[in-house]
């Protein structure tokens, strides 16, 4: 099938409204994965792999505390192979948090990362994948350190060793929002005016299906780049707004592609949260630099721009640094239309938001450990943690349970890299050996780390033993060996 683009990428921009996925509020939840096909681009519907029938798939949504049930159905077909769904952001067990798994009958061989053959379905973690045909029932408590869980912008998304970029290019991704008591006492914008944005990229050809741009890909140029920004599953959408404050809930599912948020009147945005909820207190922005999976919460007074409209763009270039990695895409990404008429805004974003747990008050700024990014390889190049690529059978720590430790993560690439750690939120220290700005002094799961650059992290391992992978959410990086585990065991 032929690569060239679609027409329809030329088309007049924001003619789809755009699309808010369902929401699940139940205790148990049944979600099919299965192929289905989506309007994206005018013409025919695309192919895509999905949560529940659509892309994004459904956004669940529940209580902290409330145990919730997730039963998915693998109906893809052999084709697909094994999946393996991890709750991103959330506090879960080894065997509900998506553990990527080892060699299978189904995937033979890893073309990355070096796996010792027969390894028990233990000691690879395929005790824990989704089969072609079968279904798996995962359990999330949303409880944390013996208490419901923080309130959270967090996402779903397959996790399978080797496939990850490619499964989550397919569409399988889909958002999840942990609600609580403490937010709610807040007069934050709600309903209709608490607006969840997935945005990734993608390419299309001709005939508006996904390309397979993942055949030849070697590290370090391995960073797939798609032609058409998306936000819910469509193209340049729009959606109409009252005059008023509306919280944006901002997600980056792009495999490699980062976004320097900001709006085209140039007002500003006023964070509120981050990959794990409400910061200590609202941080006044004008552009916010976005790499795979992070999130972040914005509110936004359409107040003055009423009968107007007002685009959500990305810069190419950043404040920052701009080394590969974090090359920003530059155009718009959505329009907004503020009505006309005068609106009741009840709405107030306190000084204060939340403070920060207790544990990172302990935190020492000695390193228990060392994370370092390293690529190599004579034959296949590979991207490498502590000399390693990912082997299930290999533990690089062991923290102890109800324990606060510090860890350093150093890249010694010239490539920028967004680590993700499972398991628990952490809390940034140092970047370089100096405090963080602002909007980095708080809890998050993703970081970017420059080239050359190193960070000091402090998380706290409570409620779960077992094994938790590392790794860079570039997701190219993760699937060439860039990640590795640590085991929580008992004191």
């Amino acid at each position: 099938m032929s690569a060239e683009p679609p027409p329809a990428l030329a088309a007049a921009p924001f003619r789809s409204r755009l699309p808010i996925p369902p929401v699940l509020r139940d205790d148990h939840i049944r979600i099919p994965i299965r192929e289905a096909e989506q309007q994206i681009l005018p013409g025919p519907k695309t192919r895509l792999w999905t949560f529940g029938g659509s892309f994004p798939g459904p956004t669940i949504r529940r209580r902290a505390g409330q145990r919730t049930r997730v039963t998915f159905h693998h109906e893809l077909g052999e084709k697909a192979g094994e999946l393996s769904v991890h709750l991103h952001g959330g506090h879960n067990r080894t065997q509900f948090d998506g553990y990527p798994g080892g060699l299978t009958k189904r995937q033979p061989l890893s073309a990355f990362c070096r796996i010792p053959r027969g390894l028990s379905a233990r000691e690879s973690g395929n005790e824990f994948l989704l089969e072609p045909g079968g279904n798996r029932t995962y359990v999330y408590d949303l409880m944390e350190d013996g208490r419901p869980e923080r309130a959270a912008f967090q996402w779903y998304h397959d996790h399978r060793l080797d496939r990850t970029a490619l499964h989550s290019w397919k569409g399988l991704a889909g958002m999840w929002i942990v609600d609580d008591a403490f937010e709610e006492a807040l007069a934050l914008p709600e309903g209709d005016r608490d607006l969840p944005l997935m945005i990734c990229d993608r390419t299309f050809d001709r005939r508006n299906q996904l390309t397979d741009p993942f055949q030849g890909q070697r590290p370090p140029a391995d960073g797939i780049l798609g032609e058409a920004v998306l936000v819910n599953g469509a193209y340049l959408p729009h959606h109409r707004v009252d005059a008023c404050r509306y919280r944006l809930r901002i997600l980056n599912v792009s495999s490699f592609r980062s976004y320097n948020l900001r709006l085209s009147n140039g007002a500003p945005m006023l964070q509120i949260a981050t990959d794990s909820g409400l910061m200590p207190k609202p941080v006044r922005r004008r552009e916010i630099l976005l790499g795979p999976a992070e999130r972040v919460e914005v509110i936004v007074d359409f107040a003055a721009a009423r009968g107007e409209t007002v685009e959500l763009r990305s810069s190419k270039r950043h404040g920052g640094r701009n080394p590969l990695g974090a090359h920003t895409y530059g155009g718009t990404l959505m329009q907004f239309r503020v009505g006309a008429g005068r609106v009741t805004d009840r709405t107030h974003v306190p000084r204060r938001l939340r403070p920060l747990p207790h544990w990172t008050r302990k935190a020492t700024r000695k390193p228990d450990k060392r994370w370092e990014i390293t690529i190599g390889g004579f034959f296949k190049t590979t991207w490498r943690i502590n000399g390693r690529t990912f082997n299930p059978a290999h533990v690089e720590a062991f923290p102890k349970l109800n324990t606060t430790e510090t860890w350093e993560i150093v890249n010694k690439t010239n490539v920028a890299h967004v680590m993700h750690l499972h398991h628990t939120d952490w809390y940034l220290l140092e970047r370089n050996g100096r405090k963080p700005p602002s909007y980095e002094d708080c809890l998050k799961e993703t970081f970017f780390v420059y080239p050359n650059e190193k960070i000091l992290l402090a998380g706290h391992f409570s409620d779960y033993t077992g094994k938790f992978v590392v790794h860079c959410h570039m997701l190219d990086h993760e699937d060439h060996g860039l990640m590795s585990q640590f085991q929580v065991v008992r004191a």
